[in-house]
């Protein structure tokens, strides 16, 4: 009878404790959280002050941009493939892979391009105030990655390249 009590009493503590912990963690802070401060809108349209003109231009620029990046990209994804599979062949053409790069090449210099033509337009389309605004918060996103992705930071490229490498040997 006595562990019959007992074991009941534990069962009903486990139970209790595995009911009523997450309910205790689910109640609302008593301290509100801080609020962050913040001196620019939500949003670049609200912050650049853009008329509905400007929202409308942009948005088909936007989307004939990802347009344009997508086939390039799939362009790239091809020629990419093509190189992997001359490169595995250890009797391929030297000539024929030499062409490929230079096709890649290419690629990116005709995105490069775009991306300063693009540029381009949209400096045409805003009005000096909001170009200057726009370099402004550039900046500040430049400084911020920076801080966070920067050279000697945890998200920088040769980190994530080679954090397996020992691994891999």
């Amino acid at each position: 009878m006595k562990r019959y009590i007992l074991y009941m009493t534990m069962i009903l503590f486990f139970l209790s404790s595995a009911i009523f912990a997450p309910i205790a963690h689910s109640q609302e802070a008593k301290k509100p959280e801080k609020k962050v401060a913040r001196d620019y809108s939500s949003t670049w349209e609200e912050y650049l002050d853009l008329t509905p003109e400007q929202k409308s231009k942009l948005a088909e620029l936007r989307e004939k941009r990802q347009a344009e990046r997508k086939e390039s990209m799939e362009n790239m994804r091809a020629v990419r493939k093509e190189l992997r599979e001359l490169m595995r062949d250890p009797e391929a053409n030297e000539k024929k892979i030499l062409g490929i790069y230079d096709q890649q090449a290419k690629f990116r210099a005709e995105r490069f391009k775009k991306s300063i033509q693009h540029r381009k337009v949209i400096k045409k389309m805003l009005t000096s105030e909001q170009w200057e605004k726009l370099k402004k918060i550039k900046k500040r996103m430049v400084l911020r990655r920076g801080r966070f992705m920067g050279r000697k930071g945890f998200f920088r490229r040769d980190f994530q390249r080679h954090r397996f490498h020992r691994f891999w040997r």
